[in-house]
């Protein structure tokens, strides 16, 4: 840009010299052709820069750490016009660790997409945005900016480990199984004896025990629970073991996962004064869970999940927890 600027500035005065020295029509013509290119060519270089869009989005949605992750950048002009050359600059940042660098992408004449890589080195999250978006006149003497694209994400996820799991990890002692009352009754061997309250079905009435105590007695029907399990880990720490955290802590939930096993996955929210985390029962709930964990940075110290006290919303029963560390497992009855 700054050689045609150059070009162009040498070429108005020779203009100006023309209309000096020849004081004609056609000195006077050719100044004010000149003078008025630049405008002529951004008035003809607005409708395409309008017309275009630019299009940020991974190539996949996850990447295991030690690979590449992709991202495409798509140009779509809708517009007759000519569009002159475009430039992209980027940065990505994995906002877990902190890590990042600046990327650009120029495509040449005709093309419209073009793919960058970014290195998974640490588990987190990948994310690329465009801090500017520009093209030029026809001319190529003044920068036009673009509509800039929305950021894309990827996941960077631990590489698969072999977790030596305990073989009593699911046992009925160690599950904790209690008795609760089940919503609306029904049939059942255990149950429990409790006063009449409005709304109590009549099926529900022991009538020949309320005839000797002279009220209404119930009985409840009682099923098993099992204790809320929770995988808890510190989110803190160097991004390499944080990077075997996240491997035994993936493993452990996936082993879960395939006995059908539902969970939940906690750590220590900002400033350690409470905790955060996602009930997972599923491989979308997992890669839920581990997005929210990866969308902060991880400080270097930080207050450790079982000098917490845990509690689950909506669980009011008891809680078994599991201690994912970098070295294995601790807690829950292990």
């Amino acid at each position: 840009m700054a050689r045609r600027r150059i070009a162009y500035a040498a070429l108005l005065g020779l203009a100006v010299l023309f209309q000096i020295f020849f004081r004609f029509y056609l000195s006077t013509f050719t100044l004010v052709l000149v003078v008025l290119l630049p405008v002529l060519a951004a008035a003809l270089s607005l409708p395409a820069a309008l017309g275009c869009t630019l299009t940020l989005s991974p190539a996949a949605p996850t990447v295991i750490r030690g690979g590449e992750a992709s991202f495409r950048l798509t140009l779509d002009c809708r517009t007759p016009f000519p569009l002159p050359r475009v430039k992209v600059r980027l940065r990505w940042e994995n906002r877990l660790t902190g890590e990042g660098d600046a990327l650009s992408w120029a495509p040449a004449p005709g093309e419209t997409a073009g793919e960058l890589t970014v290195p998974a080195a640490h588990c987190g999250c990948l994310a690329c945005r465009a801090e500017g978006a520009w093209t030029c006149d026809l001319l190529g003497l003044f920068p036009i900016p673009l509509r800039k694209p929305a950021p894309a994400e990827v996941l960077s996820l631990p590489r698969p480990v072999e977790l030596e799991v305990p073989p009593g990890l699911l046992s009925g002692r160690s599950e904790g199984a209690a008795l609760r009352p089940r919503p609306g009754g029904g049939p059942g061997e255990d149950y429990d004896l409790r006063g009449y309250r409005p709304g109590d079905p009549l099926r529900s009435v022991h009538w020949k025990l309320s005839s000797k105590r002279d009220e209404l007695v119930v009985k409840e029907i009682l099923e098993p629970h099992r204790a809320a399990l929770v995988l808890t880990f510190d989110r803190f720490g160097a991004p390499e073991v944080l990077d075997e955290t996240f491997a035994r802590l993936c493993a452990l939930s996936r082993w879960l996962l395939e006995r059908q096993r539902p969970h939940h996955i906690r750590w220590a929210g900002p400033g350690g004064t409470g905790t955060e985390g996602r009930p997972v029962d599923s491989e979308a709930a997992l890669l839920s869970c581990l997005a929210l964990a990866f969308s902060a940075p991880a400080p270097e110290a930080g207050a450790s999940m079982l000098d917490l006290p845990l509690r689950l919303p909506g669980e009011g029963g008891r809680v078994r927890r599991i201690h994912v560390t970098a070295s294995g497992l601790e807690g829950g009855g292990l």
